[in-house]
């Protein structure tokens, strides 16, 4: 059966307070994004996306205008598709119709935040998508009470989508960069634990292994069901690797890439370049 998705902008209030409904389903809160602040946002150089299913809404993404002091960018605050639908890849194609409308409007420059430790978040961002990061924010939320981030400090990586450059430009005609399953350059070595979950096989990053102008800093694949099961793990993850790009970005390094291969182990990796390159 084929399905016909239809991804518009959403202007007026009544388009719009639908997805306040979407967001209790996507992150299980009473607290929705107000729609009367998306509408606003909408009409002074922002953008509200709706993703449809025959008239259906399953997906949504929210923006606004920023200004940093020297230049105007797009902050793309939120984005949810409903959980019926995540298999049809609606995040992906809500951030390339974003990037073509904020092309029109003038933006060069689209930022936003996501927990490092979701890797299909950044597998979206930072691998298909072409995003960089050398922002951390260390509890960039406080203590969120949603299901999602409940128990658990919210840090966050702060991305920038260059959507102009070369780079950007490769992912939108799909080209990807390849990699081999496990990377020789690590940060930190892992072990599994009784319950098949990787854990960090020491307290502190090993800095003598930091060489070259390539690194991979290893991170947990299945991070909400550790959390789950586990949450002392999962703690002790966000910790480390908390302790390890703070690290790294105040030596400028920045992430350019991440590999994803659960099929032969429990973790996934962040590809770290130094800034001498051109990564935008």
């Amino acid at each position: 059966m084929t399905h016909h998705i239809e991804i518009r902008m959403l202007t007026k209030v009544e388009e719009i307070e639908p997805i306040m409904e979407l967001e209790k389903v996507v992150w299980k809160t009473d607290v929705p994004m107000p729609a009367d602040q998306m509408v606003t946002a909408a009409k002074h150089g922002g953008m509200v996306l709706g993703a449809f299913l025959d008239d259906r809404l399953i997906g949504f993404q929210y923006s606004f205008a920023g200004f940093d002091g020297k230049q105007a960018y797009l902050c793309s605050h939120m984005l949810g598709t409903h959980p019926d639908y995540r298999y049809m890849k609606i995040g992906e194609k809500l951030k390339w119709k974003q990037r073509e409308i904020a092309l029109t409007l003038g933006y060069d420059r689209i930022t936003w935040t996501y927990d490092p430790l979701e890797t299909a978040n950044g597998y979206l961002n930072i691998h298909k998508l072409g995003a960089v990061c050398s922002t951390y924010i260390e509890n960039c939320y406080g203590n969120m009470q949603d299901s999602l981030n409940r128990g658990i400090s919210s840090d966050r990586f702060q991305v920038d989508w260059h959507i102009g450059s070369q780079r950007v430009v490769s992912r939108a005609e799909g080209e990807q960069q390849q990699y081999n399953d496990v990377p020789d350059s690590l940060l930190f070595d892992w072990k599994q634990d009784e319950n098949g979950y990787p854990v960090p096989a020491a307290e502190e990053v090993d800095w003598g292994r930091l060489e070259g102008t390539t690194m991979h800093l290893p991170v947990p694949a299945q991070f909400q069901q550790m959390k789950k099961q586990n949450k002392s793990l999962a703690i002790q993850w966000r910790t480390m690797t908390h302790h390890a790009f703070t690290y790294l970005f105040e030596r400028d390094w920045i992430v350019t890439d991440l590999i994803r291969n659960e099929k032969t182990t429990p973790v996934h990796f962040y590809v770290l370049h130094r800034k001498g390159e051109d990564y935008k």
